[in-house]
């Protein structure tokens, strides 16, 4: 179950990536995100305020959007604007007048940075010794707040470790297998207390201030027999919808494509496609990243990696089409009912592959790769018979000069008609 939501929280991570690209630098019209806590105006504890900025010289404020990618990065700056950055060890010292994105191995803030907005940090261990002055949203291995750090609004953690002395304005929301809550430090929840961890906590009213509400790691639950078939069913009903829905729409749309879907999955052409997909992804990736440094290709940069995903939520549903047309070419059966129930049954084959630890996530794997690979052979082959068409139909049109040469030739001269 913590993995499923730590998973979510990475999507939710990327889906901010994408949508967010204007900068949010004013506290107007802010809605709360809890309804369970009245709002509080703390003082942060350093007392230290956003105006503090307006002391630095205008030529070393960034003003708009700041992204930073490479191996490792210091963000020292003062930018008036949203903050996106991609590296290896990532250190904040600087202060951001909105919001901060964050993808790193190791990151760190230092006790003067701070965030006017909310922070969204994604990575494997989290240094958090700086002031949020909204969410703190974060999904690591493991997280270390400090006493010099404080959020101002609500507390947002997925993580395997959570070592906590920090100070949080309003909820805290915390789903952990370790969470190590400091009582001789100045830890603090004003608000509300919802946590998730392998043991219950015992905390007095003075170090959290709202409600407590633990629920034990589900993972450590035993969920009844029924249950569990009851979310696997609904788990397989689902890809089987799913591909029905890519079979009957690459039926409409591709026809040509099902004509020679048995072709794409011998030893021979899956190898290549396993291969075409994975440096279809690898390409891909590095274009939007390139892209990503120009102004005007951060759009195109979006685009190219919302197509990706696309193309890979349906790459097995393809891979499963193209097994089914090549066990009804070669068992020769003509009844559609029969392959429609090949078809199904090749997607439980490859379900019940998926869910064997360790062996699942490669046989996801290679099967995506080999159905991009598919989807990518098919479009460049339709590109070069469309061009090699276009090629012939002007090769066997005479040009307009040898129509009318033959023309002239053609027409009786003044002699023979006399």
């Amino acid at each position: 179950m913590l993995k499923k939501k730590t998973k979510f929280i990475l999507i939710l991570l990327a889906a901010f990536l994408i949508v967010s690209t204007v900068s949010f630098a004013t506290d107007e019209g802010i809605m709360p995100i809890s309804e369970t806590a009245e709002e509080k105006t703390i003082e942060p504890r350093d007392n230290e305020t956003p105006n503090e900025t307006q002391t630095a010289e205008q030529s070393e404020i960034h003003n708009g959007d700041l992204y930073l990618f490479d191996n490792d990065i210091v963000m020292d700056q003062l930018v008036d604007g949203n903050v996106f950055i991609f590296g290896n060890n990532v250190k904040v010292t600087g202060k951001v007048n909105g919001s901060l994105y964050v993808c790193a191995n190791n990151l760190t803030f230092d006790k003067d940075s701070y965030i006017l907005q909310s922070i969204y940090a994604c990575a494997n261990t989290i240094k958090f010794d700086g002031i949020a002055y909204y969410d703190l949203y974060a999904s690591c291995r493991q997280l270390d707040m400090s006493s010099d750090s404080f959020v101002q609004r609500d507390l947002r953690v997925v993580a395997d470790t959570l070592n906590f002395s920090s100070g949080v304005g309003r909820n805290a929301f915390v789903y952990v297998n370790t969470f190590n809550f400091m009582k001789e430090s100045d830890a603090i929840v004003y608000g509300d207390l919802t946590y998730t961890a392998s043991r219950e906590l015992e905390l007095s009213q003075e170090l959290v201030q709202g409600n407590i509400s633990y629920k034990p790691d589900m993972e450590n639950e035993q969920n009844s027999v029924s249950e569990v078939i009851l979310d696997k069913a609904i788990e397989l009903c689902s890809s089987l919808l799913y591909v029905a829905i890519v079979f009957v729409l690459a039926i409409l749309l591709a026809p040509k494509f099902m004509e020679k879907a048995s072709t794409y999955i011998t030893p021979a052409t899956s190898a290549k496609s396993f291969g075409i997909g994975i440096l279809a992804t690898i390409m891909a990736v590095v274009i939007s990243l390139v892209l990503l440094f120009s102004v005007i290709g951060i759009p195109v940069s979006f685009a190219i990696i919302a197509l990706l995903v696309l193309l890979l939520s349906i790459a097995t549903a393809v891979t499963s089409i193209c097994i089914t047309y090549r066990l009804k070419e070669k068992f020769a059966y003509s009844k559609d009912c029969l392959t429609y129930l090949t078809l199904a049954g090749v997607v439980i084959v490859i379900w019940v592959l998926k869910l064997i630890p360790y062996v699942g996530g490669v046989v996801s794997f290679v099967i995506k790769m080999i159905g991009l690979g598919i989807i990518v052979s098919y479009l460049l082959q339709k590109n070069k018979s469309n061009k090699e068409v276009k090629e012939a139909v002007k090769k066997e049109t005479p040009k307009k000069e040898t129509v009318k040469k033959e023309k002239k030739e053609k027409a009786p001269k003044k002699e023979d008609k006399k």
